[in-house]
């Protein structure tokens, strides 16, 4: 399809919007608006700021974004109470790991008469490889709306003064953990490196670490466990690695604030992370992302959150789809980019030059994460009733190997075992 040719569809039907807005303001003022509750994990400013944007152009919508939950783990217990109390959210923006978890309980809206309606979803530049991560048996059940990846951030001024080369980051996993190690070495309570993985939901960045080396998390029919492998031992013998090279077990917000005050010298977690550490190392010290090593046939699980119809009601979901809409599309995309790491999920913000083509060009740490892109790939959810517990389980084990208290091998074992305990039983 001619890109030039979409973008003017688009651009046609972002101005009809607001033409729309505008002329019938009237006829919005006599009859009831409509306020749709949406739920979402922070930061709250983000989606406070793009949904104020919505509702200038849409004053017969209201939208009231509720108290924001730390991550996608809370958000879906959250979603899943709220189904109890008959008290749910109209729109969820929820994590990738989770669509599976809401779409098998019936609790979101399958899109295809919304999409249907509108036609088209390409031309409107969702990528088909994003929109295919929101789909459970063949049904769509959301828009892309943040995408992230797993991100190494170094420190250049610790890295040189570590005696490394900031021109040359290092390529392996190895080196990596050697340059953490001088950078340890030069003291005053500076950290060499750390792999966060507590706060991360849905055990994200371990599993990162896995699918990175070609390996699995589930078997093809999702019944039983795929990392009782190499790839498995491999990644908690390198948890074991950081914890030998001195990694501090932190929150997942110490993590950052250490890292943005200058205190860390490699960081691994989530390319959404990029704005917030270049605003804190701005006129301190130089930032610098880096891909995790990979191996050929490696791919990253893709972080972030698609916009999730929740509401039954048919007028409900006709606003709620014209605010999902907006969120994911180019305007919005372009506003979430500005001012967070996170990877746009819609292909003509990306390409057009006045929204984020010249961006990207201008900020290159910001072009990692959509270099990213080919080897993105679903991010896996556990299921059944246990899933959220899966998850938590499987930190844990990971802390017993980090801290040392406790042999790789033995862990995987043991892991393994718990894990598959918590499955759905076969039949």
């Amino acid at each position: 399809m001619d890109f030039r040719s979409s973008r003017r569809k688009f651009l046609g039907g972002a101005a009809a919007l607001g033409a729309g807005a505008a002329l019938s303001a009237p006829a919005f003022a006599q009859s009831k608006s409509i306020t749709l509750r949406v739920l979402t994990s922070t930061p709250k400013e983000l989606y406070d700021k793009l949904s104020a944007d919505f509702m200038a152009k849409r004053p017969d919508i209201r939208v009231a974004v509720d108290t924001p939950s730390p991550d996608y783990d809370d958000l879906t217990l959250r979603v899943l109470r709220a189904s109890i109390t008959g008290d749910a959210p109209d729109i969820a923006f929820q994590g990738f790991n989770r669509i599976n978890l809401l779409a098998q309980r019936d609790l979101a809206v399958p899109l295809e008469p919304l999409i249907q309606a509108d036609g088209d979803l390409a031309s409107l530049g969702y990528q088909t490889s994003l929109l295919a991560m929101t789909q459970v048996n063949g049904k769509s059940y959301g828009l892309p709306f943040a995408i992230s990846s797993p991100t190494l951030y170094y420190n250049l001024d610790l890295v040189e003064k570590a005696g490394g080369d900031p021109a040359q980051l290092p390529s392996d996993w190895p080196e990596i953990i050697e340059l953490g190690k001088k950078i340890r070495a030069l003291g005053n309570g500076v950290m060499g490196l750390n792999y966060a993985y507590i706060g991360h939901s849905g055990a994200w960045t371990w599993m990162a670490l896995i699918m990175s080396q070609g390996g699995s998390i589930l078997t093809a029919d999702e019944r039983d466990v795929a990392f009782n492998s190499p790839e498995g031992l491999w990644a908690l013998e390198l948890f074991r690695q950081f914890g030998e090279a001195g990694q501090i077990e932190m929150s997942l917000d110490q993590t950052r604030q250490a890292f943005s005050g200058g205190t860390v010298g490699i960081l691994g977690t989530a390319s959404s992370y990029l704005r917030s550490a270049e605003k804190a190392a701005t006129g301190h010290f130089k930032v610098r992302t880096a891909n995790l090593p990979m191996k050929p046939q490696g791919k990253l699980p893709t972080g972030g959150n698609a916009a999730m119809i929740l509401t039954k009601d048919p007028v409900r979901q006709k606003a709620a789809w014209d605010f999902v809409k907006y969120m994911t599309g180019p305007e919005a995309q372009t506003k979430l980019v500005n001012t967070t790491g996170y990877i746009p999920a819609n292909d003509i913000a990306v390409k057009t030059p006045e929204l984020l083509g010249k961006f990207f060009s201008d900020n290159p740490n910001a072009m990692v994460g959509v270099q990213q892109l080919p080897i993105l790939t679903s991010w896996p959810g556990f299921p059944g009733e246990n899933a959220i517990k899966i998850t938590d389980l499987i930190r844990d084990h990971i802390q017993s190997v980090v801290t040392l208290r406790r042999e790789p091998k033995v862990v995987l074992d043991d892991m393994v075992r718990d894990v598959r305990a918590l499955l759905p039983r076969a039949g």
